[in-house]
């Protein structure tokens, strides 16, 4: 699973939203979730505008939104974007940081998704 904070006022997101979609789309088939976590809530943007903004960016993984200041705190995220793999199995983080970062987002994933995904 993957977890990505990011928030709709958030250049840099915005630049990572291509590799998330196109993770998402690539390992969707192998068992790959990817949970979105909205720090919109820290700017009130309101939900309405989150949900027809993810749908006009074509991200039709889940969104969670008024919870997600209270996630990252729990995850330590101090900054946006910011992205965890999570075991399926476990939940132990598998990687987070630069190795989630653009191209290396894919990389990253391929090398975690016979561990990472239920059969």
């Amino acid at each position: 699973m993957l977890l990505d904070f990011w928030a709709t006022w958030c250049a840099p997101c915005r630049a990572e939203r291509t590799y998330v979609r196109r993770a998402y789309e690539q390992f969707r088939p192998q068992g790959l979730d990817v949970i979105g976590i909205s720090l919109d809530a820290i700017q009130r943007v309101p939900a309405a505008r989150l949900a027809a903004f993810a749908k006009e960016q074509q991200m039709p993984w889940p969104q969670i939104y008024g919870e997600g200041p209270a996630i990252a705190a729990r995850y330590g995220v101090s900054t946006i974007p910011a992205a965890f793999l999570i075991s399926g199995d476990t939940g132990a983080i598998l990687a987070s940081g630069d190795e989630l970062r653009g191209e290396a987002l894919l990389r990253t994933i391929d090398q975690h998704v016979k561990s990472t995904v239920r059969h």
